[in-house]
Protein backbone atom coordinates (compact mmCIF):
# COMPACT_ATOMS: atom_id res chain seq x y z
CA UNK A 1 0.00 0.00 0.00
CA UNK A 2 1.07 3.72 -0.06
CA UNK A 3 3.63 5.33 1.84
CA UNK A 4 4.55 9.23 2.37
CA UNK A 5 8.30 9.66 1.57
CA UNK A 6 9.38 13.48 3.07
CA UNK A 7 10.90 15.46 0.52
CA UNK A 8 14.19 16.70 1.42
CA UNK A 9 16.39 17.04 -1.86
CA UNK A 10 15.81 18.93 -5.25
CA UNK A 11 15.74 15.92 -7.37
CA UNK A 12 12.35 15.14 -5.00
CA UNK A 13 11.30 18.43 -5.50
CA UNK A 14 11.55 18.25 -9.61
CA UNK A 15 9.98 14.87 -9.08
CA UNK A 16 6.81 16.11 -7.44
CA UNK A 17 6.79 19.52 -9.68
CA UNK A 18 6.81 16.79 -12.99
CA UNK A 19 3.69 14.92 -11.28
CA UNK A 20 2.03 18.10 -10.95
CA UNK A 21 2.30 18.90 -14.43
CA UNK A 22 1.04 15.66 -15.18
CA UNK A 23 -1.92 15.49 -12.67
CA UNK A 24 -3.32 19.15 -12.77
CA UNK A 25 -3.18 19.02 -16.61
CA UNK A 26 -5.52 15.76 -16.73
CA UNK A 27 -7.16 16.42 -13.95
CA UNK A 28 -8.35 20.29 -14.03
CA UNK A 29 -7.67 21.28 -17.39
CA UNK A 30 -11.52 20.11 -17.83
CA UNK A 31 -12.80 22.14 -14.59
CA UNK A 32 -10.01 25.17 -14.69
CA UNK A 33 -9.31 25.64 -18.29
CA UNK A 34 -5.51 25.71 -19.81
CA UNK A 35 -4.87 29.57 -18.74
CA UNK A 36 -5.70 29.08 -15.20
CA UNK A 37 -3.79 25.50 -15.24
CA UNK A 38 -0.86 27.10 -16.26
CA UNK A 39 -0.85 29.76 -14.12
CA UNK A 40 -1.56 28.00 -11.16
CA UNK A 41 1.24 25.54 -12.00
CA UNK A 42 3.69 28.17 -12.59
CA UNK A 43 2.79 30.06 -8.79
CA UNK A 44 1.40 27.10 -6.56
CA UNK A 45 3.23 24.23 -8.13
CA UNK A 46 6.56 24.90 -9.47
CA UNK A 47 9.83 23.43 -8.27
CA UNK A 48 11.34 27.13 -6.72
CA UNK A 49 7.05 27.55 -5.22
CA UNK A 50 8.14 24.22 -3.39
CA UNK A 51 11.43 24.84 -2.45
CA UNK A 52 10.61 27.99 -0.92
CA UNK A 53 7.85 26.28 0.92
CA UNK A 54 9.69 23.83 2.53
CA UNK A 55 13.16 26.41 3.02
CA UNK A 56 10.72 28.58 4.96
CA UNK A 57 8.78 25.43 7.22
CA UNK A 58 5.54 26.42 5.73
CA UNK A 59 5.16 23.17 4.12
CA UNK A 60 6.49 19.55 4.17
CA UNK A 61 6.08 17.75 1.35
CA UNK A 62 5.94 14.10 0.29
CA UNK A 63 5.89 12.02 -2.34
CA UNK A 64 3.41 9.16 -1.75
CA UNK A 65 5.20 5.74 -3.08
CA UNK A 66 3.41 2.37 -3.54
CA UNK A 67 6.32 -0.40 -3.87
CA UNK A 68 8.98 1.31 -6.47
CA UNK A 69 6.67 3.66 -8.02
CA UNK A 70 5.83 7.42 -7.25
CA UNK A 71 2.01 7.55 -7.58
CA UNK A 72 1.43 11.27 -6.47
CA UNK A 73 2.51 13.65 -3.90
CA UNK A 74 1.15 15.45 -0.52
CA UNK A 75 1.59 18.97 0.99
CA UNK A 76 0.73 19.74 4.52
CA UNK A 77 0.80 22.73 6.57
CA UNK A 78 0.85 22.83 10.69
CA UNK A 79 -1.54 25.52 11.74
CA UNK A 80 -1.92 26.39 15.20
CA UNK A 81 -4.10 23.53 16.05
CA UNK A 82 -5.10 21.75 12.83
CA UNK A 83 -3.13 19.37 9.84
CA UNK A 84 -3.83 21.82 6.56
CA UNK A 85 -4.03 19.20 3.96
CA UNK A 86 -2.92 21.84 1.02
CA UNK A 87 -2.03 19.15 -1.59
CA UNK A 88 -3.17 15.04 -1.94
CA UNK A 89 -3.29 14.23 -5.58
CA UNK A 90 -1.84 11.01 -7.30
CA UNK A 91 -1.56 10.12 -10.97
CA UNK A 92 -4.61 8.56 -12.78
CA UNK A 93 -3.68 5.41 -12.97
CA UNK A 94 -3.24 5.05 -8.79
CA UNK A 95 -6.90 6.41 -8.26
CA UNK A 96 -9.46 4.12 -7.14
CA UNK A 97 -7.35 1.53 -5.42
CA UNK A 98 -7.30 2.34 -1.52
CA UNK A 99 -4.12 4.41 -1.46
CA UNK A 100 -5.82 7.78 -0.87
CA UNK A 101 -7.55 6.08 1.82
CA UNK A 102 -4.00 5.21 3.08
CA UNK A 103 -2.46 8.35 2.82
CA UNK A 104 -4.75 9.59 4.74
CA UNK A 105 -4.74 7.42 7.65
CA UNK A 106 -1.12 8.16 7.76
CA UNK A 107 -1.79 11.90 7.89
CA UNK A 108 -4.48 11.45 10.47
CA UNK A 109 -2.23 9.79 12.69
CA UNK A 110 0.57 12.45 12.14
CA UNK A 111 -1.62 14.86 13.18
CA UNK A 112 -2.86 12.96 16.01
CA UNK A 113 0.76 12.87 17.77
CA UNK A 114 1.45 16.08 17.42
CA UNK A 115 -1.90 16.88 19.44
CA UNK A 116 -3.43 18.30 16.53
CA UNK A 117 -7.63 18.62 16.89
CA UNK A 118 -8.31 18.04 12.67
CA UNK A 119 -7.14 18.00 9.61
CA UNK A 120 -9.01 21.15 7.52
CA UNK A 121 -8.57 21.46 3.73
CA UNK A 122 -10.17 23.08 0.32
CA UNK A 123 -11.62 21.51 -2.44
CA UNK A 124 -12.55 23.21 -5.79
CA UNK A 125 -16.64 22.96 -6.08
CA UNK A 126 -16.24 21.07 -8.95
CA UNK A 127 -14.40 18.53 -7.87
CA UNK A 128 -16.90 15.66 -7.53
CA UNK A 129 -14.70 12.75 -6.92
CA UNK A 130 -12.16 14.75 -4.53
CA UNK A 131 -15.50 15.51 -2.82
CA UNK A 132 -17.04 12.23 -2.67
CA UNK A 133 -13.90 11.10 -1.43
CA UNK A 134 -13.40 13.17 1.55
CA UNK A 135 -17.26 13.00 2.55
CA UNK A 136 -17.01 9.38 2.50
CA UNK A 137 -13.58 9.41 4.79
CA UNK A 138 -15.70 11.77 7.26
CA UNK A 139 -15.13 15.09 6.50
CA UNK A 140 -17.81 17.88 7.07
CA UNK A 141 -18.29 20.99 4.91
CA UNK A 142 -17.76 23.56 7.04
CA UNK A 143 -17.45 27.20 4.53
CA UNK A 144 -17.69 28.17 0.91
CA UNK A 145 -14.98 30.76 0.34
CA UNK A 146 -13.31 32.61 -2.81
CA UNK A 147 -9.89 33.03 -3.30
CA UNK A 148 -7.67 35.47 -4.80
CA UNK A 149 -4.80 33.53 -6.39
CA UNK A 150 -3.63 36.63 -8.55
CA UNK A 151 -3.68 36.93 -12.51
CA UNK A 152 -6.76 37.63 -12.64
CA UNK A 153 -7.65 34.12 -11.15
CA UNK A 154 -9.64 32.76 -8.15
CA UNK A 155 -10.01 29.82 -6.24
CA UNK A 156 -13.36 28.84 -5.71
CA UNK A 157 -13.31 26.22 -2.81
CA UNK A 158 -15.37 24.14 -0.21
CA UNK A 159 -13.89 24.03 3.37
CA UNK A 160 -14.06 20.69 4.93
CA UNK A 161 -12.62 19.63 8.54
CA UNK A 162 -12.15 16.50 10.22
CA UNK A 163 -12.37 16.51 13.35
CA UNK A 164 -9.84 14.29 15.40
CA UNK A 165 -11.60 12.20 18.43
Amino acid sequence: MAKLVLVRDTLQVEDVAQMAEVIWREHYLPILGEAQVRYMLATLQSEEKMVQDIAHNKADYFIIEAGVSEIGYVAIEWQENVLFLSKLYLLKEARGLGHAAAILKELLQMATERGMNGITLTVNKYNSDAIAFYEKAGFERTDSIISDIGGGYVMDDYVYHLEIT
